[in-house]
C-alpha cells in the first residue's frame, strides 16, 4: 500500500465513525450548512495560507497545546491581516493535527475569507462536512480518487463548493 493509500485508509475509517455520530442529515440543519458558498477560483492568483499543525515525515509544527481550534481561528486572523487570498484549513486529525472544529472556528473568526477544507477526501460525507463547516472548496487529491475523480468534483459543485487540487508543480488549480 502506498503512503498516499494509507493516510487515505485512515482518514476513511475516521470517516465512518463520523458518519454515524453525525448523519449527512445532521450536518445539513448546522448554521454554516445555510451560507452560500463562494467561488475559491480568486483566491488561486493570491496567497493560500495553509493552515495545519504537523506535516507527515515531519510531525507537529507547533507545540502540543496550540493543536487547537482557537489557535487555528487566530492563525486565520492574522493570515488574512497579512494578505492570505485564502485558506486552506487542515481537517485531517492524523498526519496534519486537524480537526473539523478548526474549519469551524476558522469561518467563525474570519466570516469574509475563501476558506478550502484541505483534508484526503475519499467518501461525500466529507463534502457535506466542509458545506457545513462553511468552506468555500474542498481539496480532491487526483492520485488518490483516480476514476472517481470527477464523480467527486460533480458532487462537491453541487453542493456549492469549489472542488480544488494541486497541479504537476504543485501549484492549486480549480478542478
Amino acid at each position: 500500500m502506498s503512503e498516499l493509500a494509507g493516510r487515505a485508509a485512515h482518514a476513511a475509517r475516521r470517516v465512518e465513525r463520523l458518519k454515524v455520530e453525525q448523519p449527512a442529515e445532521a450536518l445539513r440543519a448546522l448554521p454554516g450548512y445555510a451560507r452560500t458558498p463562494r467561488d475559491f477560483g480568486p483566491a488561486l492568483s493570491g496567497i493560500v495560507m495553509d493552515l495545519r499543525f504537523a506535516q507527515p515525515g515531519i510531525g507537529l509544527l507547533v507545540s502540543g497545546g496550540e493543536v487547537t481550534a482557537e489557535y487555528a481561528a487566530r492563525r486565520a486572523v492574522s493570515a488574512v491581516g497579512r494578505g492570505a487570498t485564502g485558506l486552506g484549513v487542515w481537517t485531517e486529525r492524523n498526519f496534519h493535527a486537524g480537526d473539523y472544529a478548526h474549519l469551524d472556528a476558522v469561518r467563525a473568526a474570519v466570516p469574509d475569507a475563501l476558506v478550502a477544507m484541505m483534508d484526503y477526501v475519499t467518501d461525500s460525507w466529507q463534502l457535506e462536512r466542509a458545506r457545513a463547516g462553511g468552506a468555500d472548496a474542498v481539496l480532491l487529491i487526483p492520485e488518490l480518487l483516480g476514476p472517481h475523480l470527477e464523480r467527486m468534483a460533480a458532487s462537491a459543485r453541487a453542493l456549492g463548493l469549489t472542488p480544488i487540487a494541486w497541479d504537476e508543480g504543485g501549484a492549486p488549480r480549480v478542478l
